[in-house]
């Protein structure tokens, strides 16, 4: 009896004062709830929210946001050696979900990359029905009711702390049935008019054959499901990286990723709503003895009157802080549109400008921003056709790609034409100014020109956070192309040709992300 009492909500055995709310498992303190609740998979954590706000506190708290991305055993620090083990190309079209490729950077490497990801039917050009059908949504993954979804990650952070979201559910709101929200979503019902197994195998099976023994399901990688179930269904499109983990961004929130194990942190919506000009980065610190992670977001927006304003969201806290930076107007100017992700490097994030010329640092230390020149051209340069920001071995990295041409002002096509290779790091010292130092420059022949100064032959660089030393990935012509900086020699990594002409459109511009892989 005495047990019973112990676990059942507001029994006191008698039958006066006033009634105890009930709550779920009070006998169960917060600390064995969240050591409980991180363990679990993303998706099934976030669902137990609607169990009551008590468990919905949890997972918004700091404690669970340190442990769910790495549980035991936690992968070891990546280290400057370590190579990612694909590049994730993501088109640069909207805030949302679009599509994404994966390159392996060894083309001997032949783990699975063949992901059956979906596509906005507006992007496929299937005959003459598909303008009409431009509207139409891409399928959603059979991972999980997104309906249901939708109301978790909303009722997560509500302001509303006395509503009970599990009441809202299962009252047959805008969900629907309660019962049918907690179903497993894999399982389909005995009477949906669907053939059974055996009848299904027996049709299969000609007459006077033996059925062959069926095959063996190995397990899908959780990496696999991770893109393709997991980024369709937040509808997130990646917008910084570090080390093994992918900030992601939907129209209303944050995600921090470990795309490996498949798991994920629903950040809270921020004060300002992500938008295409917006620049953010990601930072974190991973104690692998104690199986924690502190990470760090940040978010750099223009307001009127020509102000910077940063929003910051610490894991150890489990809150955005806003503020104004003071004295930025330059950086503010030049933040309409950045044209890289954020590049954490020591204590300051970089983000290269649409503008060329012009590098935005924000130093997190100090709460400053400021503007940093580029690079100087090559010499006899005529412009400069392409630059990428990256990071490798704790410095800043930028690649460059100028253009050489006696005959610059005939805008008929002709030959003639070089590029020029340069690669730059940032040498910033104690108390000593940020300064360039050219590592690697290189003459690349043999192109030319089509009408008005349309480049053909030229190599851009893709640069990205914690890319190799001695080497750079390069688009040439829409063929991926491995650049040793040392012997020169260029190793073909993929196509980005596609029978598709919308889809091939698509990524006519496109961002670079690492995917790392634990060993």
């Amino acid at each position: 009896m005495a047990a019973t009492q112990a676990i059942t909500p507001g029994g006191d055995g008698g039958g006066g004062g006033e009634e105890v709310p009930p709550t779920v498992a009070p006998h169960l303190d917060d600390g064995v709830v969240s050591d409980i609740l991180h363990r679990l998979p993303s998706k099934d954590a976030y669902r137990l929210t609607l169990v009551c706000p008590r468990w919905r506190e949890i997972i918004s708290g700091p404690a669970f946001l340190s442990r769910h991305l790495f549980p035991r055993p936690t992968p070891p620090p990546l280290v400057d050696e370590d190579l990612p083990r694909a590049l994730i190309l993501q088109p640069r079209r909207k805030v949302g979900y679009t599509h994404l490729t994966l390159v392996p950077t060894d083309p001997a490497d032949a783990f699975h990359l063949n992901l059956n990801l979906p596509l906005d039917p507006k992007y496929k050009s299937d005959g003459p029905r598909s303008r009409s059908r431009h509207k139409i949504k891409p399928p959603t993954p059979g991972l999980c009711d997104t309906a249901t979804d939708n109301f978790i990650l909303s009722s997560l952070y509500s302001d509303d702390a006395n509503e009970d979201p599990a009441d809202e559910l299962s009252g047959g709101g805008a969900v629907g049935d309660g019962n049918a929200a907690v179903e497993d979503p894999d399982h389909k019902s005995e009477n949906d008019g669907a053939v059974s197994v055996d009848e299904a195998e027996e049709a299969a099976v000609p007459a006077g054959e033996e059925a062959a023994p069926p095959p063996t399901n190995s397990p899908v990688p959780d990496y696999v499901v991770f893109f393709e179930c997991t980024v369709p269904m937040l509808d997130i499109s990646f917008v910084a990286s570090h080390g093994r983990l992918l900030l992601g961004r939907s129209r209303t929130r944050y995600y921090v990723c470990d795309a490996a194990a498949n798991r994920w942190l629903a950040l809270p919506p921020p004060p300002t709503s992500p938008t295409k000009d917006t620049a953010t980065g990601l930072h974190y610190d991973l104690d692998a003895a104690a199986g924690r992670v502190s990470f760090t977001v940040v978010v750099l927006s223009r307001t009127r009157r020509r102000r910077l304003r940063v929003e910051t969201f610490l894991s150890a806290t489990g809150r955005w802080e806003a503020a104004d930076v003071p004295g930025a107007q330059g950086a503010a100017r030049r933040l309409g549109g950045v044209a890289s992700p954020g590049i954490r490097v020591g204590a300051c994030f970089y983000w290269l400008c649409r503008r060329r010329g012009h590098v935005v640092r924000y130093d997190a230390a100090r709460g400053r921003a400021s503007v940093v020149g580029e690079p100087p051209e090559a010499e006899e340069s005529k412009g400069r056709a392409w630059r990428s920001l990256g990071s490798v071995g704790g410095h800043l990295r930028m690649c460059a790609f100028d253009i050489r041409d006696e005959e610059s002002s005939n805008m008929l096509p002709h030959d003639g034409v070089e590029g020029v290779h340069g690669v730059w790091v940032m040498d910033a010292g104690a108390g000593a100014p940020a300064a360039w130092r050219r590592v690697h420059e290189a003459v690349v022949e043999d192109m030319s020109t089509y009408y008005f100064n349309m480049l053909w032959g030229h190599e851009m660089a893709l640069d990205f956070a914690g890319a190799c030393t001695d080497s750079i990935v390069v688009d040439k012509d829409k063929f991926l192309l491995r650049y040793d900086l040392v012997s020169g020699e260029k190793v073909r990594l993929a196509s980005l040709y596609r029978d598709d002409g919308k889809l091939g459109a698509l990524y006519g511009r496109f961002r670079v992300f690492p995917f790392y892989m634990p060993g």
